[in-house]
This record gives C-alpha cells, structure tokens and sequence, in this order.
C-alpha cells in the first residue's frame, strides 16, 4: 500500500487533537512492548515568545509543553505551577497506571516508610523507660528494657535497608521506562535524531539530555519518597505524640515557630534548580568538546592542531568550574543559616516546650499525674527523643527544599526533550520568537507543506525547489525542479561544488522537507542511499555488510555467509576476512579500514540488499578508477539503477542521462550529447589557455591546461 507523507499539517486544521503516543515496541525484549501511553497534544496561539503545545487527556488538562527559544531547550526553572504541570505530565511515562510494578513498588516503600516512623515511636518510648529503670535502680528492668532494644533493632535495621533499596529500584524503573518512552521518539522512522540536530537548534547536545539528566532526573524523583513524604509523615505522627507529652501550647508553639522559620529559610534560599539546570548544560558542553576530540583525533592529529582544541576543551572547563564555585559560594551562607535554625535554634526550643510541663502544669500535659523522679525522667527522655526525632524531620523538610529546586531543574530539561521531540513529530521546527515577530522567511519550515509519496516504480520529483532548510528561513539551491528516472535508466548528477548536489538526495531521502510540488519515490526496501563519508558500526565484520540488518535477520532471510563472500569479492574485498580473522571478527572498524575500504563497504551493502534503485553520493571518491568501474558494471548487471552525484566525468560512461545543476537552476540531457558539450568546452577552454600561455608563463594556467587534457580524455573514452 502506498505510504502518504506531508511535511506540515494544513493550517485549518491547526484546532485539532492529535493523538502522539501509542507506542508498542517492535521488539520482544523492549521494556515498553506492552506500554502503551495515549497522551494528546492541541496546538494553541504562542504567547509570550514562546510556543505552546497544551497536552490533554481523558482526565482533563495535565500539562504545558513549552517549547523555549533558548538553544539549550528548558525553560527557567522555577517551583510554581508550570513545574507541577510538567511533572504531572512525565509521571504518566513513569507511572502510567495503579497497576503498574512501578506504583506497587511505591506502595511497598510507603509501608516501610510508615514501619520506620512506629520503630521510632517505639524506640522513643523504650529510651525513657531503660532511663528511667536506670534513675530507679531496678537492674532486671533496666536489662530487660536493653534487650528488648536489641530485639527492635532486626526489624529496624531491615526496614531502613528495604527502603533503600526500594528507592534505588523506584529510579531504575523510572530510568527504564523514561528511556525506552523517549528512544521510541528519538530512535524511530521519523528521523527525529536527525532532525534534532541537523534541523533544530532548541536542544544542545541531546545524548547529555537522554544519559545524564534522566538519570538524574529519575534519582531525584524516587528519593523524593523518602525525603519529603517520610518526614511529612514522621512530623505528623511525632505531633500527635508530643501533644500528649508536652500539652497541646507547646504542639502549637513548635508548629509556629517552624512555620516561621521555614519562611526565613525560603527566603534566603538561592535558586538552586536554575543551577542545576544551567551546571548540566555546562557539562554537555564539556563532555561534547571531549567528544569531538575522540571523534576527529586523527584529522587533529594531522594539523597538529592539539593546542588549539586544548584551548577550547579548557575554555568549557573553566565555564563549568567558574559555575561550580560560584554555586559553593553561594551555598555557604544558606547552610549557616539552614544549620543555625535547623540544629541549634529548634533544638534550644524544643528543650524549652519538653521542660515547660515539669515547671508550669501545662493543660493536657503529663506533669501533674506523677511528682515521682523516675516518671518525670521517663516523660522527659521519651519527650526529648520524639523532639528530636520531629527536629529532624523538620530538617529534612527543609533541606528536601533545595533538592526540590534541584528537581526543578532537571525536570525543565527533560520535559523539554520531550516536547521537543514531540514538536518534531509534527514537523514543527519555528523558534517561537520568529513565530509571535511574523519574521520568517519564504522557505521557514513552518511553511514547508510538499507531499511525499512511495507508491512508484521510480523517482520523480515535480516543481519540488530544493532548499537547504533553516527554522527562521531557508536558503533556495535549486529553482522548482522536476525530473523523473525510470526503472532502468542511470542517471548522472553533476555540477559545481555547492550547487546543492547532495541536496537533491536530502530531499529525496526524505532528510530534508519539500517545501512544494511532489516528492514520488520507492518503497524504502526498494531504494538504498549511500553518502560519501561511510558509517562503520560497531559489531563484526558481517555486521558491516548487512548493515542495517542484523545477523539473526540475515538467517531469517536464509542468507549465508557464503553469499556474503560473493559480496565482498565483487567490491574486491574478498581478501578482508583473512586479513582480519573471520566475518564474525569485531574491531574498530573505522580505525582498521581504510577509506578506499570504507566506501567499498559501502558499495556492499548496495550488492547484499539488492534494491531496484541506488542513489551513490560521491560515494568511490577514495576507490580506484579500474575497481570503480567493475563494481558500476555489476550494479547494472544486477538489474540496480544507479542516480550517481559526482563531478567526476569517467563516470560518465555508466549512466545514461545527466542532470546538470547550477546557481539556481538545472538541465538534463543525454550523456552523448553532454559528452560533445563538454568536450567542445573543453576544446575551446584548452585553445584559449594555449593562446594565454604564449604570452604568459602562468604556472596556474599550465595546471588547468593539464587538468582540462584529462576530462578530455575521459569523455572521449
């Protein structure tokens, strides 16, 4: 059946819902085979310089996509509603039912959260007693009351090991689903990791967003539990017990003054989820400049040019640290503060509410049942114990503050890879700020609305300009080009250097939109491309052949390893086996190989998948001539037709037409007749350089004379 593409939906339908995710994975072993997460995206008018992307579901409004105009991608961080609805909105990835492992798993951490708080009342109450048994000289009692310590201490300590471990298997599951929910995006048929980064400029270095913040994010969200929910808990259950042992004034008097000072501390907090979300983006910056030093060592290596990318690698080091001291800095006067009020000033307070009752008899209080030493000690102790265990929590709650502005950060940054990534499904690419201006170009691709169809035994684009896109405005290559190739007829793609050659394969890929006319093509099983820089994955030998297809598919296929010989020999590769111990060999493949070998590899894959059409993008500038032409010959032998983009004129002699591009424009013609056009252009260039050179004695000009001589040669045979 034939497959429809459209670059941009047509602007009426702009009130639309469009239903995203309803993702089930194509393989077994995918944590979201089974997960399927309906989650709908309206469009609404961009406000403020931004654009907005409301997301609905059946339960009402969850949340705002917002998509900044910053190159990074996420918005300021700030705790307000905007965080809650983002948050909202990823905890249905992460928890996307009551019956999900990841909601049992909370459950189970809630249980033992609440366990911990009755060992600690327990223990409080035992801490009085041995005190007391001890003021009272009663020594059996006073052993009795340690062993029954000893005795509390296996359950506690197991409870405190499960909610650690629970916790840490809370982020993986998170990690796991958010990960596996933002591959199906990321990872899919819609190019979207190509369009991320050749096509948008919204999020820098996305391999930082999917590694590192999601971690990050996923730690700080299950240790969220643990750090607000069991305090909150501890404080509401160490309450109820202080009203009976200090009265209910002195409940009251605590309560206050924590308020009081938790408004203090608020106040004096730095904005610590701001940076933390600018701290990560400093440290993909960082790790990005590493990144590209392992990628391109060999090219530096060459123009020795280690000073220069030392330069820059310490340059975002010095960034990253300049930020790093500056958050010390700022932190130091806020943990005074949050020690001073937390450690000294709640416990000085608390030791005057647990003292009150034995002066003053508080209503409600335990003071005025017992005079007896013993009992006052044991009140006190008891007392003192729940104080401190309600100071502590108080001291949780404020230092999960921070970690909350923290998540805030991190929050911000992964909900706007998603809603990034989201936006590309839709092929939405404007910067919000060119959108509210009105300033986009003629070809922004907000306005790119070509139609792309696989339904034809051929390729052909009509009135289709090639563009080199760009979100606020693209740039014109080719005027409305219309130009079909038949099953059978090579056709030969030439011109200057940056004319838009490679271009024209862009948009025929699919790479790049069509901002008119009509892009007709094969199925994808029916066509190959292939670039001129050759990508070598990682995995054997056999695995760069059948490339993109694995070994297990290849046996489905009932392939053989014999066939895969056949392969390599008509590349004139069939010595590299041998040479690198077996098919099932696993190297570097990119450091083993040379480029000569690389592109041949390529070549490969063109003769192992067998597809009815090939587009060669310069793709045998590293083969020799002689090897060239073997493997061209067989290519037509096979029954492929070959579109080749090359400046090279001895290939002129496998093809049957030629599309010549120029500034703006293009021709075809015959490679017969292009072949007499250009040798009379030759001709007539070579008489005007002889009649130059007898005037002048220009070693340039003996250099294009020379060059001229052999594309002579080369179009005459």
């Amino acid at each position: 059946m034939a497959r429809r593409h459209s670059w941009k939906a047509p602007w009426p339908n702009r009130g639309r819902t469009y239903s995203l995710l309803k993702i089930r994975s194509a393989l077994d072993n995918r944590p979201s085979r089974d997960l399927r997460t309906s989650v709908t995206i309206c469009r609404s008018r961009p406000k403020s310089n931004e654009s907005w992307n409301t997301i609905t579901a059946a339960n009402g409004c969850l949340s705002n996509w917002r998509l900044s105009t910053r190159a990074s991608g996420p918005r300021r961080a700030k705790l307000d509603r905007e965080f809650l609805r983002q948050l909202r909105a990823i905890r249905r990835i992460v928890i996307p039912s009551l019956a999900s492992k990841e909601a049992a798993i909370i459950g189970m951490h809630a249980v033992f959260l609440v366990l911990r708080t009755w060992l600690s009342v327990v223990v409080a109450e035992l801490d009085g007693k041995i005190v007391k048994h001890l003021v009272q000289g009663h020594g059996r009692r006073f052993l009795a009351g340690l062993l029954s310590w000893f005795a509390i201490a296996i359950p506690a300590t197991y409870t405190n090991s499960m909610i650690r471990f629970l916790e840490s298997k809370l982020a993986l599951s998170f990690r796991t689903r958010l990960t596996q929910y933002v591959h199906d995006l990321y990872l899919n048929e819609n190019l979207n990791y190509y369009k991320l980064q050749a096509l948008d400029s919204r999020i820098a270095h996305p391999d930082q967003f999917i590694t590192a913040d999601i971690a990050r994010f996923c730690n700080k969200v299950a240790s969220f539990l643990s750090n607000l929910g069991k305090p909150t808990l501890d404080a509401v259950i160490f309450n109820i017990q202080l009203v009976r042992g200090v009265g209910l004034p002195g409940t009251v008097g605590m309560f206050g003054m924590y308020l009081l000072t938790a408004q203090l501390l608020r106040a004096w907090t730095p904005p610590f989820g701001k940076m933390a979300a600018e701290q990560a983006s400093l440290e993909g910056d960082f790790r990005a400049h590493h990144a590209r030093v392992i990628t391109n060592a060999e090219e530096i290596a060459f123009y020795r040019g280690e000073k220069r990318e030392s330069e820059q690698v310490q340059g975002s080091l010095k960034r990253l640290l300049s930020h790093a001291r500056s958050i010390a800095r700022r932190k130091v006067p806020h943990v005074v503060l949050e020690d001073m009020v937390i450690k000294y000033t709640w416990s000085a307070f608390g030791y005057l509410a647990c003292a009150l009752p034995f002066f003053i008899k508080a209503p409600g209080g335990a003071a005025g049942r017992d005079g007896g030493s013993g009992f006052r000690t044991q009140r006190f102790i008891t007392n003192k114990r729940i104080l401190v265990n309600l100071s502590e929590a108080g001291g949780r709650m404020m230092y999960s503050i921070k970690e909350i502005m923290e998540l805030t950060g991190y929050t911000s940054r992964v909900y706007s890879l998603l809603s990034t990534l989201h936006a590309l499904r839709r092929d939405e690419y404007e910067r919000a700020a060119a959108v509210a201006s009105g300033e986009q170009g003629e070809f922004a691709l907000s306005k790119a609305h070509g139609m792309v169809y696989e339904d034809i035994d051929g390729v052909r684009l009509t009135g289709v300009p090639i563009v080199a896109p760009a979100a606020d405005g693209g740039e014109l290559l080719v005027r409305p080009l219309t130009w079909e190739v038949r099953r059978g007829e090579h056709w030969m793609v030439a011109g200057p250097n940056g004319v838009g050659k490679t271009s024209v394969l862009r948009v025929l890929s699919g790479l790049w939109p069509a901002f008119a006319g009509v892009v007709e093509r094969p199925q994808p099983s029916e066509i190959i491309y292939i670039p001129q820089r050759a990508y070598l994955p990682l995995g054997s030998l056999r695995d760069q052949i059948i490339y993109p297809h694995t070994h297990a598919q290849m046996q489905a296929a009932g392939r053989t390893d014999d066939e895969l010989m056949e392969v390599l020999s008509a590349v004139h590769l069939a010595y590299l086996p041998a040479r690198e111990g077996g098919l099932a060999a696993r190297k570097e493949w990119k450091d083993v190989l040379s480029g000569g070998e690389k592109q041949r590899i390529n070549l490969a894959r063109m003769f192992y998948h067998l597809p009815r059409f090939a587009v060669l993008d310069e793709c045998t500038s590293a083969v020799s001539a002689d090897v060239e032409g073997l493997m061209y010959e067989h290519a037509k032998r096979l029954g492929i037709t070959l579109i080749t983009i090359s400046h090279r004129p001895s290939l002129y002699k496998y093809h049957t037409y030629l599309l010549r591009l120029g500034p703006s424009s293009a021709s075809t013609s015959r490679i017969d007749i292009a072949r007499e056009s250009l040798a009379d252009a030759n001709r007539g260039e070579m008489q005007q350089l002889r009649s130059a050179l007898a005037t002048k004695n220009a070693h340039e000009l003996r250099l294009r004379l020379d060059c001229v001589q052999r594309e002579l040669a080369a179009a005459s045979s």
